[in-house]
């Protein structure tokens, strides 16, 4: 399958044409993609064999309705973007959650650089992913968690910075030194492979509706809205297969549901 049929079908799903030229019209592919494709540990704690090669990552995240992680929404983002005819650079970051703690740089991210200026795009950070490019610089993105901007350092690295109810909370740290495909390789690699590495011990699934954001985290399931957030309890193993199928659009079957329910929500 080659990438202009990736292309067309990746923009057939999410019901959007080729005519995309600006910022305005990326910032609506970020928001029907993050709204349309989970992000997803639930492949990584059913063991599978997750590929980064393109064509699976679009059989994967597009056909299936399986979701995936940083490695696999971001790039699949990314080659969208080049193969439209943007200049588009990839990145690694920490992801540090508004922490100290040196973490390892396994998390890929997209710089997009468009008429004299850089933003970062990443769609594949959970639910804390911004809806739209952040120009780096003094300028804010909006989101429905509040505003995001991107914070330099004297060292030339930077944060990702969410910005809600007037606190900041750093959600990424990088610099720009140049990746390698083997970069992510490996990172991929700690990444759902690694017997400590978060998405290898924890459930996590969420998506990201214009007015609401679901966020599931092992027991906990939060609707995340503007002005509110609902915990939901998840009593029964019907309750966690609807949420799978109609709140998180995620498609497994039925000895994978109970799988992941009777270890991550029922224990």
């Amino acid at each position: 399958m080659d990438k202009d049929k990736i292309v067309n079908g990746y923009l057939s799903a999410l019901d959007i044409d080729n005519k995309i030229s600006n910022i305005e019209d990326i910032t609506k592919l970020i928001k029907a993609h993050l709204r349309t494709f989970p992000f997803s540990s639930m492949k990584v704690l059913l063991k599978e064999d997750i590929s980064l090669e393109l064509k699976d990552i679009y059989e994967n995240i597009v056909v299936r309705k399986r979701g995936g992680y940083c490695y696999e929404h971001n790039k699949l983002f990314y080659e969208v973007l080049k193969n439209l005819g943007f200049e588009v650079e990839y990145y690694l970051a920490r992801v540090v959650n508004n922490t100290d703690s040196i973490v390892p740089q396994t998390h890929r991210f997209t710089v997009l650089n468009f008429e004299d200026k850089r933003y970062l795009i990443d769609v594949g950070i959970g639910f804390r992913s911004p809806t739209s490019p952040v120009k780096f610089g003094k300028e804010v993105s909006s989101c429905l968690l509040g505003t995001y901007c991107i914070k330099e350092f004297d060292d030339k690295t930077f944060a990702m910075q969410l910005i809600q109810n007037d606190k900041p909370f750093i959600v990424t740290k990088f610099d720009l030194n140049k990746c390698y495909e083997v970069d992510f390789t490996l990172g991929h690699f700690y990444s759902h492979k690694n017997p400590e590495a978060v998405f290898v011990n924890n459930l996590v699934v969420s998506l990201m509706d214009n007015d609401a954001i679901y966020s599931l985290v092992n027991k906990n399931y939060l609707k995340i809205y503007k002005d509110k957030t609902e915990k939901i309890e998840i009593n029964s193993l019907e309750q966690f297969q609807e949420i799978l199928e109609h709140d998180l659009n995620s498609n497994f079957n039925l000895d994978e549901v109970v799988f992941l329910y009777e270890k991550y929500i029922e224990e």
